[in-house]
């Protein structure tokens, strides 16, 4: 990744948060009920640990269109994203978003996929933009109402074992990279 100079990446926090309390406004206005998401600590584990904070909305336009929006921000690096849902059904839904991102070229694109059946889910995100390619792929199984197991890739990570706990609106979960050495741990409140 290039050297990005601290007012850059100052420049990408305050234009996240900005997003982030107008995104609130707006969802302050819309019927709660149907706005769903979540707010999320999610740390890297390797020789050091590497925090970042996850937020993400999504709602109702009309019918099985939807919106949605995201941001992350980390030490040195953030991204933030709004873009439009499509649920052909109920068990399916596909994302198509764009973004900034603490890069010389600050442009970001990503689409998602989720599919889920019963116990069993899936869901595959891609993004690309200045900083390069990423993806991640999470496939779970709903053990009990509030545990599930799984396997989890992500670019920079690697792959291995997923697994999450559930307590009412808080989940605790964690993936551990076999090949990798590395691990993630997370906490999220959803809402």
């Amino acid at each position: 990744m290039q050297k990005i100079n601290r007012d850059r990446v100052l420049e990408v926090k305050i234009l996240i948060v900005l997003a982030a309390i107008i995104s609130l406004l707006a969802l302050a206005c819309t019927a709660s009920a149907q706005t769903t998401g979540f707010v999320e600590s999610y740390n890297t584990i390797s020789d050091s640990t590497t925090p970042q904070v996850d937020i993400y909305a999504k709602g109702p336009i009309k019918g099985k269109l939807g919106w949605t929006v995201w941001s992350l921000s980390s030490k040195g690096w953030s991204e933030g994203h709004a873009g439009l849902t499509f649920a052909p059904a109920g068990w399916m839904e596909l994302s198509g978003s764009l973004g900034i991102e603490t890069d010389e070229n600050p442009l970001r694109g990503s689409v998602s996929f989720w599919v889920g059946k019963g116990r069993w889910s899936y869901l595959s995100i891609h993004e690309h933009g200045g900083s390069g390619y990423w993806f991640r792929h999470l496939a779970t199984f709903e053990v009990t109402k509030t545990f599930f197991v799984g396997v989890n890739s992500t670019r920079f990570l690697g792959t291995g074992p997923y697994i999450e706990k559930k307590f009412g609106k808080v989940s605790f979960w964690g993936t551990y990279a076999v090949g990798d050495d590395k691990g993630v741990i997370g906490a999220r409140f959803n809402f």
